[in-house]
Order: structure tokens, then sequence, then C-alpha cells
């Protein structure tokens, strides 16, 4: 069944209305408006950024080698890589990157290395052996991830990319579908009594695929006709950016817990504020940008944040420490 924006089944509906619920109750965190416009206005007129060229992999850390020709093992790549993309703080130095380019080597040295049937059987030493600069945290819990996923792809021949051909050109029917059959993508919430939405790694695995194989626009399996209705992804480095640039603004005794690095829990409050408030931020920065003329995907404002946050990360305010599977 195809569902419409305002049915209560829609996942990214569900994002969009839990998380302005929040906003609406939030007491540790808040949206200054006034900062957004100006913001946009800025980031529009910045001649380093080319916002009509914003590059998934803007730094050569991904494998793609594959995606011109619509090949399967990118896809499969994405699948593993957003299955593992959750929680890297708690060891020093270790960072997205070190994911994306070591799982990049594992797969350039052995192209069966991310078959269902090696997923399923992973231990944890074979995927600390992945990565031999780093220890890995929450290792057991990446391991049951990659086990989940290989158990999930087992259902279509064990491709990836026969998962995302199901979704039928829809990017929300591809994030459906991830939730169906992987439960540990099943990023949600209870705040205040109520259930709130987030789904970061199921949006950004489908955002991933469509921008590695080039962002198709037809006649291609990896061609996602609603793009426009994925989210932004809420993480750790989009709100420092956003805390950065005062859209984000929070209470003095998270400011400074965050600012301690003091852990903020899986859960409370102010995690599931810092979130929320996130996502309808860049809801609302998109609406500045296009008020003022400039039409750009969600998504893509997210990567375009995410990569500015990257480049300044060490020189601002650290961003908030959250134990999860999630992000």
């Amino acid at each position: 069944m195809k569902l419409s924006i305002g049915s209560a089944q829609h996942p990214l509906f569900q994002i969009r209305t839990t998380c302005n619920n929040v906003v609406l109750q939030s007491s540790h965190v808040m949206i200054n408006d006034e900062a957004i416009g100006s913001i946009a206005s800025i980031m529009i007129k910045d001649q380093q950024q080319s916002l009509k060229n914003v590059e998934w992999d803007a730094f050569g850390w991904h494998y793609n080698a594959d995606s011109s020709t619509q090949g399967p093992l990118t896809c499969q790549y994405i699948f593993v890589m957003d299955s593992l993309n959750f929680c890297f703080w708690p060891t020093e130095g270790l960072e997205y990157d070190t994911l994306a380019m070591s799982l990049k080597t594992v797969l350039e040295s052995d192209s069966n290395a991310f078959s269902s049937e090696n997923l399923v059987g992973i231990d944890e030493n074979k995927l600390q052996s992945w990565f031999p600069t780093y220890k890995i945290p929450l290792l057991s819990e990446r391991v049951n991830r990659l086990r989940e996923l290989g158990e999930a792809l087992e259902s279509f021949e064990g491709l990836a990319a026969n998962m995302v051909q199901k979704a039928d050109g829809s990017a929300v029917r591809l994030v459906q579908l991830i939730l169906q059959y992987c439960p540990g993508f099943r990023d949600t919430s209870i705040y205040k009594g109520q259930l709130v939405h987030f789904y970061k790694r199921a949006q950004i695995l489908v955002g991933d695929i469509w921008a590695a194989y080039g962002r198709p626009t037809n006649d291609n399996r990896y061609s996602f006709k609603d793009m426009d209705q994925l989210t932004m992804f809420a993480d750790y480095r989009v709100p420092q950016i956003l805390r950065k640039f005062d859209i984000l603004r929070y209470s003095d005794s998270l400011s400074d817990r965050i600012d301690r690095k003091e852990e903020i829990q899986s859960g409370s409050e102010e995690e599931i504020e810092i979130r929320a408030c996130t996502e309808i931020a860049v809801e609302r920065l998109q609406q500045a940008f296009k008020n003022l003329g400039q039409s750009i995907l969600v998504l893509e404002l997210d990567w375009l944040l995410w990569q500015q946050g990257e480049q300044i990360k060490d020189q601002i305010a650290p961003h908030h420490r959250t134990l999860t599977i999630y992000y």
C-alpha cells in the first residue's frame, strides 16, 4: 500500500510531527528563529560553498567503484557502513571517516567480505580486524547489527540492491523496508509519555545510496522520486554546528554538561530535545533558503551543515555525548 504524506503510518511524517511536538514542550533546548534567516543568507552568499554541487563523497572516503555502472557492491557497502554508523566518540580519534575508509579498504581487498553469509557469521574478532588502528566501541552491538543485516538480506538473495529494487523508486518505501527487516534501525524514544521518531540511520542509508549512484532521476533502481520527503539526520555534528551558529540554544546546565563532555543519557529529555530541535531547525533553515530563492533538499542541507561542522569540529564547543546505537 502506498502511503500518503498525511498518513499516520508514514515514517517521515511521524518524524516531523513528533519532533515538532517535542519542540513545543522543550525546556532544555530552544530554536533561535532570529538567527535562521541571517545564517541562510550567509551560507548562500559564501562563495566557498557551491550549493548546487553539495557532494556526498566530498572527501573521498567512500567505496563507490561500481556505482557508475549501477553495480551492487557500492549498495552492499553502504548498507554495512550505515549499520555500523553510530557512536564513535568513546574512542579518542575515531570518527566517521575511519569507518568509511576502513570498510572501503576491506571491500577492495575482498569483494565478498560483505556477503550476507559473512555478515551472519561475523564475530567480534573479525569485526575488530577491519579497524586495526582503533578499539571499536559498542563492539558487540555492532556485531549484532551486522548479523541482523545479514539475516535480512537473505530474504533478498543476499543483495542489498534487491531490497532497494523492491522499494520501487520510493525513498519512503525503502525506509519502511529497512525498518521492517532490521530492528536496529528503529530509532525512537519516549518523551513525556509520547513516542518520538527519528530514524536517523535508516534515512541516511537511503540518502547515501541515492548520492553514491549519482543522484539518478529515473530509469535506475537507485532513483527515488520522493527524496524531498527525507528529513535531516539527527546526530552529533549538525547540532554542534547549529549551536555555533546560535540557531540552537541550550540551557546553562545543559551547555555546561556538554562543554565538560559529560555523557547525556540516551532517552533523556535533554538528548531527545537536542535531536528533535535539530530536526525542526533544519526544516526551518530549508524554508529560509527557499524564501531567499535558493532551492535545496533537506538532506543536501544536512550534508552541507555536517561538512562545515567536520571542518571546524575541533575549533568549536564540543558535541553532546550519548551512548547509543542510533547515531
